[in-house]
């Protein structure tokens, strides 16, 4: 049977992604969030096809919109090499040609003076640029000896809107950048740093809390300096001393040689299920100031967390549990840990908060809206006589492929296509495909 085709007035998008966790790219929080973006945005229209470039295929990315460019030895894990590694020869190489591209939702703000000169001036792309960026170079936060954060400023400055964790981080950035840059760019950067909380899927928010939950203490935070590990575990320590009723849970540590840390494994369905059966969860004080996505997975999960006193925690839940110190987080967890009624007010609490606050929908659709936007905002070509012989041939030919129509137009990379794309996608009877190449399509 042959398959229909589905003539949409589609919406090209080119996916940059920061990959952090190469060795297991389905544990990466990039691959989580991009997972979520895509589900929920192909439920709220249908118009979307998403390019994304990725060192090997990612099974959590397989959807019918998406095609997986597979550019090895491209991303690397350490931030510093990160940053700064681009290849002009493999972008070109992707997009010169048959692809086209509407907008970039770019990860990656340090690429984005590279990329956008790659495609401005050597394809025959100029796309509108926008983006997510879960990380910037503080120098409170980093450890290497090198920081790269007037580059992560210079590629934000490149962006329509770049949304980032918390209201909290974005005044992180804004005070760095004041002690190198004008009052003028600052303000730039104000209106370009847009705060997006990383919400859940209304389906992953499960309907009841587990009443009965075995003695397990989650720390589903990376083990790392950033996320105050070691003072974790230092505190741990303390409260084995008092007690030994529970155990410690952390699902990225590799090994522990302390008899109460458990570091089981498993694939995202089993990590959701272990969290149900975790008594409290531990939210520590973080440099970085960022979204907490750990802790949100929890809560979702039915699992209360103490968070450390801060305001990027507060955005999160202000309702919550909070110390300020060893002695309150002690406090807090004794007195959980004795008082098993009083846990489960608390994660009622909190999982009626995920389900009424923080639906991630809410906000991808307001950035669905903003891709709208973006697009009615691009140059359109008027009325001329070359649009005119396009339309002519398509109509003539009852379809054409973009390489077709480069090819016939003898076209140089010095005209660019984009403004002629809008101007066919915006007329009545000329549709494209949801599919890898672009097809553009007469319909009477």
């Amino acid at each position: 049977m042959i398959p229909q085709i589905e003539y949409k007035k589609t919406v090209r998008v080119l996916l940059y992604p920061n990959w952090t966790f190469i060795k297991n790219l389905e544990a990466d929080s990039q691959t989580e969030v991009l997972k979520k973006q895509i589900k929920i945005l192909n439920e709220i229209r249908d118009d979307l096809f998403f390019y994304i470039l990725v060192p090997k295929q990612i099974v959590s990315l397989n959807f019918h919109n998406v095609e997986q460019e597979i550019v090895k030895d491209y991303f690397h894990t350490y931030a510093p090499v990160m940053r700064n590694q681009y290849s002009v020869n493999v972008i070109q190489k992707i997009f010169n040609g048959e692809l086209d591209i509407d907008l970039v939702y770019n990860s990656l703000p340090e690429h984005n003076c590279q990329l956008k000169s790659t495609l401005y001036n050597v394809t025959h792309h100029v796309p509108a640029f926008f983006g997510y960026s879960h990380w910037f170079d503080l120098q409170s936060v980093v450890s290497w000896p090198k920081d790269n954060f007037n580059q992560n400023i210079i590629g934000l400055l490149e962006y329509d809107r770049c949304y980032l964790n918390t209201q909290h981080q974005k005044g992180m950035v804004l005070k760095q950048a004041s002690e190198t840059f004008n009052d003028d760019t600052i303000k730039k950067l104000d209106d370009i740093l847009t705060v997006q909380h990383l919400g859940v899927d209304e389906d992953d928010v499960i309907d009841n809390i587990n009443e009965s939950p075995e003695k397990i203490i989650v720390f589903n935070h990376r083990p790392d300096t950033y996320k105050h590990f070691k003072q974790f575990i230092s505190l741990t320590d303390k409260l084995w001393e008092q007690r030994k009723d529970f155990k410690v849970w952390v699902p990225l540590l590799e090994k522990s040689n302390k008899e109460y840390i458990t570091v089981d494994k498993g694939d995202k369905q089993w990590y959701y299920n272990k969290l149900k059966d975790c008594y409290i969860g531990f939210s520590p004080k973080q440099k970085y100031g960022g979204w907490s996505v750990a802790t949100t997975d929890g809560m979702m999960n039915g699992t209360p967390y103490i968070m450390y006193d801060d305001t990027y925690y507060k955005e999160l839940y202000s309702e919550g549990m909070f110390f300020k110190d060893d002695k309150g987080a002690l406090d807090l967890l004794n007195k959980l840990l004795d008082d098993k009624e009083y846990r489960n007010t608390e994660a009622n609490k909190a999982l009626d908060h995920m389900r009424t606050n923080l639906v991630y929908k809410n906000k991808v659709v307001d950035m669905s809206d903003y891709m709208n936007d973006l697009l009615d905002r691009q140059k359109v070509m008027g009325d001329s006589d070359k649009l005119k012989q396009i339309i002519g041939w398509i109509k003539q030919y009852g379809s054409m492929s973009k390489i077709d129509l480069l090819s016939k137009l003898n076209w140089g990379r010095g005209i660019k296509w984009s403004p002629y794309r809008r101007a066919l996608m915006r007329h009545p009877n000329i549709f494209d495909v949801n599919q890898k190449y672009t097809v553009y399509h007469w319909r009477d």
